[in-house]
């Protein structure tokens, strides 16, 4: 089962909760995504994040409003919501309230998650640090991917499980904890989510034509070889837009699916560059070759396909031809910077 990928491999990712739902920021496919839960949500919305939001460090949702902080190292700005751009001025974090591994909010304070440490620290302002309380973070809970607060006596978390997948587990200030799995629809729009709903990403060469010579004489001659290029057009989670800035539902499906494959295999990823293929609507594509086939020669041509799970939807431009039917064993695309890096 392909993990969910932390925020260290996708900067600018984080989700929240506030009294309108559970958010999931997505910076590097430009959009955020809102839930009555995340683990039943009913309709899932899509909107445009404003440019000017993108690439916080955290992103923080205030319980009495829509407004939302964005923290960007020891700083911070509000946002009156993700699709409008920040206040100007950039507010001081607190010095007890840096470096935090997770914050989040809840009933007008804030809890920030020092994951080395093992604690929680509650505040009731970052700027100041006041009425601070550190209470200690259950073993079990230091291993979550994305911190929550969905009340005001309890902080949550999003974590893999063998079972049940990525699932939310609920932690009670009395000790008590709820697991529940996260709903596809939410999770598809996570880093690497489109893998633990759909199936890891594979890559692999399809012959697409087979041309051969089954005389005792050189054969000259044309041949059409006919292969499909482009996106296959699948619905990839039942998502509404919403807002005038939201991006077409075909513009995000290639966004994340782009994203998808550059990700490292430990997360259902490939740790390739797509961007330079074509990934409008797939279409049928023939090409005309005149090539002499030596005597009882055979001649094998392969296209690279790229998918989720077991269903092709990428077919790229690049054919190979080899004699033998073994597909070829090299990759035709470039490598992503987190597999470069060796994340």
């Amino acid at each position: 089962m392909a993990g969910i990928a932390p925020r260290a491999l996708c900067p600018g990712t984080d989700v929240f909760a506030t009294p309108h739902g559970f958010f999931v920021v997505r910076s590097d496919v430009g959009c955020f995504l809102q839930a009555p839960a995340c683990h039943a949500p009913g309709t899932v919305a899509i909107q445009g994040l404003h440019p000017a939001c993108r690439g916080g460090h955290h992103y923080v949702g205030e319980a009495s409003g829509t407004a939302v902080c964005i923290l960007r190292g020891d700083t911070f700005h509000r946002a009156p919501d993700l699709s409008a751009a920040p206040s100007p001025g950039a507010l001081p974090l607190h010095l007890t309230c840096r470096g935090g591994d997770h914050y989040a909010s809840w009933g007008g304070r804030f809890s920030i998650v020092f994951l080395a440490r093992g604690v929680v620290l509650s505040v009731a302002d970052l700027t100041t640090g006041a009425e601070a309380e550190e209470t200690p973070l259950a073993p079990a809970a230091r291993h979550g991917l994305y911190y929550y607060a969905p009340g005001a006596t309890h902080l949550a978390f999003l974590a893999m499980d063998e079972q049940q997948g990525l699932c939310s587990q609920i932690c009670s200030s009395t000790g008590h904890r709820e697991v529940l799995p996260v709903h596809a629809d939410v999770a598809s729009f996570l880093p690497s989510g489109l893998a633990s709903v759909h199936g890891s990403a594979f890559g692999a060469w399809e012959r697409v034509q087979l041309i051969q010579n089954e005389t005792d004489e050189p054969l000259p001659g044309s041949h059409e070889i006919t292969r499909k290029v482009g996106r296959v057009e699948e619905k990839l989670a039942n998502w509404t837009f919403a807002g005038a800035s939201s991006p077409a539902p075909v513009e995000l499906s290639v966004a994340l699916l782009q994203a998808q494959f550059s990700l490292p295999p430990a997360y259902g990823g490939l740790g390739l560059r797509t961007e330079q293929e074509e990934w409008e609507a797939v279409v049928e594509e023939g090409e005309e070759l005149r090539v002499i086939l030596q005597p009882r020669q055979k001649l094998y041509w392969w296209q690279y396909v790229l998918g989720l799970g077991q269903r092709p939807l990428l077919f790229c431009r690049g054919l190979k031809v080899t004699r033998s039917p073994a597909p070829p064993t090299n990759v035709p695309l470039p490598s992503s910077d987190a597999l470069e890096a060796g994340v």
